[in-house]
């Protein structure tokens, strides 16, 4: 707790993010409190700030949702997390990080390269974004990027892409908390940190929210492509530490 005047900052302006983009609260956060907290912390934390602040922005995003794609994208996620889990089994768990953090980045490059969104979005590049993202996630707690790549290069408006975006996030951060509850008991220090951030989180998302509604972007590569980038770099290096 002695750490609250710094991790306050880092949340708010996280949220900021979140509630302009429908995504990023996550990636900025952990790395954030990871300078000041354990993982065994920071990520419980996170995921149920990123979940509640998630919940208040619900109401607007069930309106501009397309709800045929997040239904395929979560359908897709929950066929790919055995996968991932299997493949953990399977396969070095610091070698699945090294391959999927090489994905993003050819991921990046791709969305750089197209200037334009394709047309061709199918029931089968759907499931396969979410089994990827499912993969991504159990296997190497890196499922969003692909989520990302694909609203990126759908033929959704900004809108309907921050608002699908928002309800599958509301949907695998459920299951990822629920999985945690059960693998790990939480501390007094958890909650308690929990309930402290939970106010500028809160604020932030709601400032995100208003810029959003004020002056949308024509674009979230801008966003997505440094937060792409940030995730797999992260990755590398925790990967690389773990040698």
């Amino acid at each position: 707790m002695e750490n609250l005047v710094y991790l306050v900052p880092i949340v708010f302006f996280a949220g900021i993010v979140r509630g302009y983009a429908g995504f990023g609260f996550a990636v900025i956060a952990v790395i954030g409190l990871n300078l000041f907290l354990d993982p065994i912390k920071s990520v419980p934390i996170v995921l149920a700030l990123d979940f509640i602040c998630s919940i208040s922005l619900i109401r607007e995003a069930t309106k501009h949702a397309d709800k045929k794609t997040f239904r395929i994208l979560a359908s897709g996620s929950i066929l790919g997390i055995p996968i991932g889990l299997l493949l953990l089994y399977l396969l070095p768990a610091i070698w699945l990080k090294l391959a999927i953090c090489s994905f993003v980045l050819i991921l990046v490059m791709l969305l750089i390269k197209k200037a334009k969104p394709s047309q061709n979005d199918s029931f089968g590049k759907k499931l396969l974004t979410g089994v990827a993202s499912g993969v991504g996630t159990s296997s190497a707690s890196i499922g969003g990027p692909m989520i990302l790549y694909y609203i990126l290069s759908s033929p959704l408006n900004v809108r309907a892409q921050r608002a699908t975006m928002i309800l599958f996030f509301i949907v695998s951060e459920l299951v990822a908390l629920i999985g945690l509850g059960l693998s790990q008991s939480s501390s007094n220090e958890v909650y308690l940190t929990i309930a402290c951030l939970l106010v500028p989180t809160m604020i932030g998302v709601k400032i995100g929210q208003f810029f959003f509604n004020k002056r949308p972007p024509t674009s979230f590569k801008s966003i997505s492509l440094p937060l792409m980038v940030l995730v797999a770099v992260v990755g590398f290096s925790q990967a690389f530490r773990s040698m």
